[in-house]
């Protein structure tokens, strides 16, 4: 459930266009959900226990 809102969240960002996704090479190669995970903040609420979006991890950036 996690990694499909991320990948929800991840296309709303547009972290879908990254070029790491498109590159056979790279570990994230077609694979937007753990990418959404490593790139974005999910966290789960004390009360109802749901996944919620906690903005990105790292927002200063410098890398792809």
């Amino acid at each position: 459930m996690v990694e499909e809102k991320a990948a929800e969240r991840a296309k709303y960002e547009e972290l879908d266009k990254n070029p790491r996704l498109k590159d056979p090479k790279d570990y994230y190669f077609n694979k937007l959900g753990e990418f959404a995970l490593y790139k974005l903040s999910y966290y789960q609420c004390y009360k109802c226990k749901n996944p919620y979006y906690g903005g990105m991890r790292d927002c200063a950036g410098g890398e792809n």
